[in-house]
């Protein structure tokens, strides 16, 4: 057991990547995936945006809980859901595309899973920011909540390759991959994460939240994802119906697109935060500036090549953005309350992954690029927060 503190680090970062991969791999797959099995886009919009929703109310019911419990038991709760959900959608896949399952019938269940893992599983982030900001100080803090959208960086573009290779062709076999992957994150979990060593008490009698230092940071949380839950969501029905990609290529060409956008995200926060070695907010205002150029590129790409090309700085202003807000979120709550505010921000994270799969498929009817201009409109919203008078979101610590 000595060595459990020095491989903590690593079994929690192995742990969140494979609890990215799933959410990845779903998110890439299921649109194209929908019309095989006989949904309508919007029917498979809003099995994502549903379940979803759900992850609004349990999110920070699992984060104030984290406060009284620990963090550990929170995430070992939501790893066995992660690991149990994707068996379960591997069997509704394979008896729908046997036809023994119907339609209606496949919809039913693959509800039914996604709102149990949302349920149960929407404790992973709210306790994994939390524990990382237990263990991390003011001065690395920024770094810190880096590694954590790193992991899920590599998740995502593990998730995408993953899409990318198999989820065209063999969809149930990829749910099996993913389920073994959270199956492992869940023992590293279980047998090296130690429960968090938290400075000072859980407040009593409120919360102790500063709010109006808090808002902007939860408002760009809500922004970015619900920006990125829309490119997921439209990325291979943009290649159908815009380039004329068939429904293997176009899962395939936009696994690939959401992958390159991940590799870029997780070059910036794995590495390029330790050269740039900025505060907080100047690391969200470059990003949210990088940001909005790219999609205007993104929704006038003419090839897909021209797409991956704003796909790879959207990923690197996204690594900037999202490290940038985590840090200044964390540091403005203080010691106190780092569940009650990871759970708020986790909140925000699932309104954004309801919002953006439906708007994005409403969007879609439209036309192609429909929801590309939106994206913009919602980074350019996230500029404007960045660029608001506002006092420094760095509060001291207590000393260590």
């Amino acid at each position: 057991m000595t060595d459990a503190p020095r491989l903590a680090r690593p079994a929690l970062f192995a742990a969140l990547v494979a609890n990215a991969v799933g959410q990845s791999f779903l998110f890439v797959v299921l649109p194209g995936l929908g019309r095989r099995l006989g949904f309508s886009d919007i029917q498979t919009g809003a099995l994502l945006s549903v379940s979803a929703l759900l992850l609004i109310v349990s999110a920070p019911a699992w984060g104030f809980l984290s406060e009284r419990i620990g963090r550990r038991p929170v995430l070992l709760l939501g790893l066995m859901a992660a690991s149990l959900a994707p068996l379960g959608f591997a069997f509704v896949t394979a008896s729908r595309l046997s036809d023994t399952l119907s339609v209606s019938g496949a919809l039913a269940l693959l509800f039914l899973l996604r709102l149990g893992q949302a349920a149960i599983a929407g404790g992973i982030m709210p306790a994994a920011q939390a524990l990382i900001a237990d263990s991390t100080g003011s001065a690395r803090r920024a770094q810190g909540m880096g590694l954590l959208g790193a992991a899920y960086g590599i998740g995502a573009i593990l998730g995408a390759g993953l899409a990318w290779r198999l989820g065209g062709a063999e969809p149930t076999l990829a749910f099996g991959i993913v389920a073994g992957a959270c199956g492992l994150g869940f023992l590293a979990v279980l047998l090296l994460v130690p429960e968090a060593r938290r400075a000072g008490a859980p407040q009593q009698g409120g919360s102790g939240l500063a709010l109006a230092e808090l808002w902007p940071h939860l408002a760009i949380t809500l922004l970015a994802i619900t920006a990125y839950a829309m490119l997921q969501q439209v990325m291979s029905l943009r290649l159908q119906d815009g380039l004329r990609m068939s429904p293997e290529e176009a899962i395939g060409k936009a696994g690939a697109a959401l992958m390159v956008t991940s590799i870029a995200m997780i070059a910036v926060q794995g590495i390029g935060l330790r050269f740039l070695k900025l505060p907080p907010l100047r690391l969200l205002l470059l990003g949210a500036a990088i940001a909005v150029p790219a999609l205007c590129l993104l929704a006038l790409a003419p090839a897909y090549l021209v797409m991956l090309a704003a796909l790879v700085a959207f990923g690197a202003a996204l690594g900037l953005m999202l490290s940038g807000n985590l840090a200044a979120l964390s540091l403005a709550a203080g010691r106190g309350a780092q569940g009650k505010v990871a759970g708020l921000n986790a909140l925000r994270q699932g309104a954004g992954m309801a919002l953006g799969p439906i708007l994005g498929a409403a969007l879609h009817q439209l036309s192609p690029v429909a929801p590309f201009w939106a994206v913009v409109v919602l980074l350019t919203a996230i500029l404007a927060l960045c660029l608001r008078p506002a006092r420094a979101a760095a509060v001291p610590e207590p000393t260590r």
